[in-house]
């Protein structure tokens, strides 16, 4: 899953590829929607421009693994899939009022070819992709649980609606615990556990299912949520 844009420095650059979502209708897909499952032929690319989307893969047991959260406008989701001319991974829908365009996955493939620049660029951010993967793998080796879990919640408040408060930052979680500690390789027992901690130290609060942020700027984060 891909931006549209080239990160260059703090700032998101158009690419070329924008421009072939533009007579596609926004349509809004409701929570829960599958996108496309594992293992079919690579049919839409989409391109996000509002909500959330979990990446996920099911295992051979055919339980659910959570392999990433896509959240930025302007993310391409299928896009790789496209390329290799099926889905290695299932992706749903999570949030309401899920907002996407979408092409034909023949479409795409067919300026790639056309379109050299296009080429360069998807490929540009591809590896930026790949870059910020192999960061995210080398987290769980050098970051603390604490720390992992401070840079989850920091994630999350810049996908999410805030919505201020005398309390903080209010914050409703778009996953459940278990789907929530997937992301970050603990146990829901455990990521409970840090909350908790968090929650002692003033930084959050939970109540009747929603998260506010007190102290969102003293929780642990870097360039990479």
């Amino acid at each position: 899953m891909i931006k549209s844009d080239e990160i260059h420095g703090d700032r998101l650059l158009p690419s070329p590829c924008f421009g072939l979502f533009d007579n596609a209708p926004a349509l809004t897909y409701s929570e829960g929607t599958v996108l496309f499952k594992q293992g079919a032929t690579a049919r839409d690319v989409y391109l996000l421009e509002q909500g959330l989307v979990k990446v996920i893969f099911l295992d051979p047991g055919g339980e659910e693994v959570i392999i990433e959260l896509c959240s930025a406008a302007g993310t391409l989701i299928g896009d790789t899939c496209a390329v290799l001319g099926k889905h290695g991974v299932s992706a749903a829908v999570v949030t309401r009022n899920t907002r996407m365009r979408r092409v034909a996955s023949s479409s795409f493939i067919e300026l790639i070819r056309q379109n050299a620049e296009m080429s360069w660029q998807l490929h540009k951010l591809h590896c930026v992709q790949h870059s910020g993967l192999l960061d995210r793998a080398a987290q769980l080796g050098y970051l603390s649980v604490r720390e992992r879990v401070e840079q989850l919640i920091w994630g999350l408040s810049r996908a999410c609606e805030l919505v201020p408060t005398p309390k903080g930052l209010r914050m409703q979680l778009p996953l459940k615990y278990r789907e929530l500690a997937q992301l970050i390789t603990v146990s829901p027992e455990h990521l409970c556990r840090v909350l908790g901690v968090i929650e002692k130290e003033g930084l959050i609060r939970r109540e009747k299912g929603w998260l506010y942020l007190i102290e969102r700027d003293k929780l642990y984060h870097n360039r990479f949520p």
